[in-house]
């Protein structure tokens, strides 16, 4: 939550814990990142952009929201062990914007998490995430689908999954952003 979101944001990570224990849903908070103003953080967030020192049961991790947080997301991905429940399959630059990149196309060590992934475990989901704003041509937005499917395939099958199609293959499934 936003800092001025008053006492949703000071009591967020215990009202977390609490609607899940009355509805018995699974929350997974996302990694965010830091806001950026003339070479400073303006701290935006509360309690913090950063999931892991907080004390939330399970975690969502974007490797978009990573790269402009100048985060290892591997590194965070281990880490997080069992608390991490969702991924949103991307990647990024530092350049401050939320770019939603093809996996591979940005600076994250998306594969080498993908495959750890793969070889621990994870009691979730995989979901692609890539920007499709300001597609130049048509079919370029399935392009881009089909290629970020075939990225998480390929490296979610390097160590094995539980998640499998009837050919073998690991199901992540597929989500659009920005799409007009």
């Amino acid at each position: 939550p936003f800092r001025w979101q008053g006492t949703y944001a000071v009591r967020f990570a215990e009202g977390i814990h609490e609607l899940m224990a009355e509805t018995g849903v699974v929350i997974a908070v996302e990694n965010m990142y830091p806001w950026r103003a003339y070479g400073r953080e303006a701290k935006m967030y509360l309690p913090h952009w950063n999931p892991l020192p907080e004390p939330y049961e399970h975690v969502c991790w974007d490797f978009s929201h990573a790269a402009i947080a100048r985060a290892d997301s591997l590194a965070a991905v281990r880490e997080l062990g069992p608390r991490l429940r969702h991924v949103h399959l991307t990647d990024g630059n530092d350049s401050g914007k939320d770019d939603h990149l093809v996996p591979g196309e940005g600076t994250q060590r998306v594969a080498e998490t993908l495959r750890h992934l793969a070889t621990e475990g994870l009691a979730g989901a995989v979901c692609v995430e890539v920007g499709t704003r300001g597609v130049e041509y048509a079919g370029q937005r399935e392009e881009k689908l089909a290629v970020s499917l075939a990225f998480a395939r390929e490296h979610l099958a390097a160590g094995g999954t539980d998640h499998h199609d009837d050919d073998g293959a690991p199901r992540p499934t597929t989500k659009e952003t920005d799409r007009p």
